[in-house]
């Protein structure tokens, strides 16, 4: 009997890597759902961060008690120690948000590493880290402002309490629910993404979920991934005035510069969320600020980049607008990826739950060796 020798799959492109029935992302399509519902449908008005934990979670709509169990929950299991916020605030003094972010998360892991235990708890345990991780970038950001601690209120929601901490002013209706539907958006999108990826790559070592989340966080860093919606507003910001957006866009594509929010390994239309995102930015975004202009020169980018990209399957995802929207919701820049994790930390959470439940068969992919074999090796005198 003879083996064959497996493909190799540059970044694991078309390897399925798991079952799952949490997300569904259909690239050809178009489509994003949750448990089978449309993402357009989940960030319709009345939708909120809390009904979205609920769905992830339980596979089913909620109802309205289950959402207001939730919304205690998360007022219950977002409290810190002294000790953990000290911690945070420590970190975010000497690097970036994010960083800040990912050790904070791992300091919130026990003494022991009892796998039994977590799996019996995955649930609570997932859903607990929802809530602190969001308070931790509160904690984060008004570190980084210079401000004193100013935690949760009671009652707060988890978007309420978000935009409270990282603006440092009392939101608005609106601010409110611009940010539940940027939450919702960014909950999950199947699988395969590279942090949700990492997350069960770590659970399948029986990792504790601090660690999972932690390192899922790391891979949200980097700019290919959850850090290009930061990106994609600090070109926005280099270009200045709308009216030069479409010559130096132009310039940059002939550079073949890559565009930060536009184009996704998945999505061969245009990501469903740009679509949710600008409604929102429709409705947030006010004539004359900042915020307008960004957002004037990320609807050039759209039009130029997909002219000449388009038939290469190359639109906008859903980092070229969301930028914009944070931005008119006062949300600093370096922020707008840590608020991605505190919504993500959702879909980590319960792809964790998915990995161990479903057997969590550690993952050990193979490689294609390209280096020197069986070399014939010289004491230190004879080098």
């Amino acid at each position: 009997m003879t083996l064959e020798t497996p493909s190799f799959s540059p970044g694991l492109e078309g390897v399925l890597i798991a079952e799952s029935a949490v997300s569904l992302v259909e690239g050809e399509a178009g489509r994003l759902s949750y448990r089978g519902y449309s993402i357009e449908d989940l960030t319709g008005p009345t939708g909120t961060f809390e009904e979205i934990v609920a769905l992830l979670y339980d596979g089913e709509l909620p109802t309205q008690t289950r959402i207001d169990e939730m919304r205690v929950l998360f007022e219950r299991e977002r409290a810190l120690t002294d000790d953990q916020i000290a911690i945070a605030r420590l970190a975010a003094k000497g690097t970036h948000p994010m960083f800040a972010l990912q050790a904070a998360v791992a300091t919130l892991g026990p003494m022991d590493n009892d796998f039994e235990r977590k799996v019996d708890t995955v649930v609570e345990r997932g859903q607990s880290l929802i809530a602190k991780v969001g308070h931790l970038v509160g904690v984060i950001a008004q570190a980084v402002d210079g401000r004193p601690y100013d935690g949760p209120r009671p009652g707060e929601s988890h978007a309420r309490m978000l935009v409270r901490m990282v603006t440092g002013e009392d939101p608005t209706e609106l601010q409110v629910r611009v940010m539940d539907a940027l939450l919702i958006l960014q909950a999950d999108h199947s699988a395969g993404n590279a942090s949700t990826f990492t997350s069960r790559v770590v659970a399948s070592t029986k990792a504790e979920p601090e660690a999972v989340v932690s390192a899922a966080i790391g891979a949200l860093s980097g700019p290919a991934h959850g850090g290009a919606n930061e990106g994609s507003l600090r070109l926005f910001q280099q270009i200045g005035d709308p009216a030069k957006a479409d010559e130096r866009i132009s310039r940059l594509l002939d550079d073949k510069f890559k565009i930060p929010g536009f184009g996704h390994r998945v999505y061969h239309v245009k990501d469903p969320r740009s679509k949710v995102i600008q409604r929102l930015a429709d409705e947030v975004i006010k004539d004359g600020t900042p915020a307008a202009d960004h957002y004037q020169i990320a609807l050039t980018v759209e039009k130029v980049a997909t002219e000449r990209l388009g038939d290469r399957g190359l639109f906008p995802n859903v980092d070229l607008f969301s930028g914009c929207v944070f931005e008119a919701i006062g949300i600093p820049v370096d922020f707008f990826t840590p608020l991605f994790a505190a919504s993500r930390t959702a879909g980590w959470t319960v792809n964790m739950q998915e990995q161990w439940e479903s057997g969590n068969r550690i993952f050990r992919p193979g490689q294609v060796y390209v280096g020197e074999q069986h070399r014939p090796f010289t004491d230190i005198e004879g080098r």
